[in-house]
């Protein structure tokens, strides 16, 4: 075999360059803060009063820990993975840092596949995900997010192949059950796999007039994909009954919602950060409101009813506190509803219609699917915070520009967007950073108050 053929391709070489850089940044922005103790703020007091000690507690209790209570609200297997190490002695700061390969794998991940449009500018635009302290957090203290986060995006991306197999659901499913082992609350990913099951093949997946057509042909490919997510339900069905709840018993009356203003919120948080690219999405959304106007207006409507309806004023009683709710706080509400939150709504509605515009038929699909199946699984809980949505919009808009063939005619929008963005990202994430507060480590599970300050 020649020996050049041994070698890596340009391409190979160029995506490698940028992943490295990329991941030598969130180190630079991760290890430091480790390596420096610190412990203050919101990461660390959930790190400390929580995960930690679920940790120490399954380390005490090694090789057979007792699953039927814990600190956390989550399922046991980010814990689990770390609770070895601190059996043989590893300490708080060492366990960090093993953890914090979570997040390594996670933007990795990630950047590998933005990589393949952007090449050496991919870390230019993976710097709102870098800067996001609602990734970044994680990345630092003992967090269970971006452990979640990579099973996700792991099973997103087998979602978005044009050319789905059996293996393709196998492997999904695969990863669905360590997902539910990390955060229970992902088991809404499922949703994606059966659909793009149903859909097919890029070739095969039909317009909305169509989406019932060869009935029998999608309903055989779906049962399939259905089987595949089989276990994962089961090892949550164990839980629910192993807990008598949907989380531990100490968690239960915390989390459990509904929460009738998180669809709005999400939406509101889509708008926001849409903004930044609207050079891009303005020319799109001219395109189609030209051809396709009557999707906006669906779009404007569904916005509306989603921003009008449920009350949607600052209220830390009803879960809407923290992140852009703060800033929802400044201004008048009328009948305990914000004007913001309802603009925000329908404008984050008619953002979500142009970035769809954006893919393929297919991935339109997949990512109207993963969107209103993540939204109505968030629902569920009562609260309606930031840090729980704004990864995946992140990771939405991310895979949409590195997919697209739209974006092409938009780069130079795309970077200023970017470091726009990250600017805004990283000023929020700086100053909770500087104003944080050293945590009082209780050694016993908090309330709401120190769950999200």
């Amino acid at each position: 075999m020649p020996e050049s053929s041994l070698q890596p391709s340009p391409e190979i070489k160029s995506r490698s360059g940028a992943l490295a850089i990329v991941l030598i940044a969130l180190v630079l922005l991760t290890w430091p803060t480790i390596i420096s103790c610190n412990l203050n703020g919101r990461g660390a007091a959930d790190d400390l009063n929580f995960h930690w000690l679920a940790i120490q507690q399954f380390a005490q209790q090694w090789p057979s820990p007792d699953l039927s209570d814990y600190a956390s609200a989550t399922t046991p297997g980010y814990h689990l993975i770390l609770a070895p190490f601190a059996e043989m002695g590893v300490g708080h700061m060492g366990i960090q840092l093993i953890a914090s390969v979570w997040s390594i794998a996670f933007l990795g991940l990630l950047a590998w596949v933005v990589s393949a449009r952007f090449g050496p500018k991919t870390l230019v635009v993976m710097l709102p995900m870098l800067a996001s302290m609602y990734v970044l957090f994680p990345g630092i203290w003992l967090l269970p997010d971006n452990a979640g986060w990579f099973g996700v995006l792991a099973i997103l991306l087998l979602a978005l192949k044009p050319e789905p197999s059996w293996k393709t659901w196998v492997f999904s499913g695969v990863i669905l059950l360590g997902l539910i082992w990390m955060r229970q609350i992902h088991i809404w990913v499922a949703g994606v796999i059966w659909l793009g099951a149903w859909l097919g093949s890029d070739a095969q997946t039909p317009d909305l007039k169509h989406l019932f057509s060869s009935t029998i042909e999608r309903a055989g490919r779906s049962i399939i994909a259905i089987a595949c997510t089989v276990p994962a339900f089961a090892a949550l069905v164990w839980f629910v009954e192993l807990w008598g709840g949907l989380v531990p018993p100490t968690f239960q009356g915390m989390h459990q919602g509904p929460n009738l203003a998180t669809p709005g919120f999400i939406l509101t948080q889509l708008a926001i950060l849409s903004v930044f690219f609207s050079p891009m999405l303005w020319s799109r959304l001219k395109e189609i409101w030209k051809y396709y106007g009557q999707w906006i207006l669906v779009a404007i409507i569904v916005g509306g009813v989603l921003g009008v309806i449920p009350e949607s004023s600052y209220s830390y009683d009803a879960g809407r506190y923290s992140g852009w709710w703060n800033l929802i706080a400044k201004f008048p509400v009328f009948a305990d509803r914000s004007p913001i939150f309802a603009l925000g709504s329908i404008f984050g509605s008619v953002a979500l219609v142009v970035w769809l515009n954006l893919v393929s038929k297919r991935e339109a699909w997949i990512w109207l699917g993963a969107f209103v199946g993540f939204t109505l699984a968030q629902s569920a809980n009562f609260e309606s915070w930031q840090r729980y949505h704004e990864p995946m919009l992140l990771i939405m808009i991310l895979l949409i520009l590195a997919r697209s063939n739209v974006v092409d005619r938009s780069i130079r929008s795309v970077m200023v967007g970017s470091v726009l963005l990250a600017m805004v990202l990283g000023s929020l994430t700086l100053n909770a950073m500087l104003h944080a507060q050293p945590v009082i480590q209780t050694g016993e599970t908090q309330t709401r108050p120190q769950i999200e300050p």
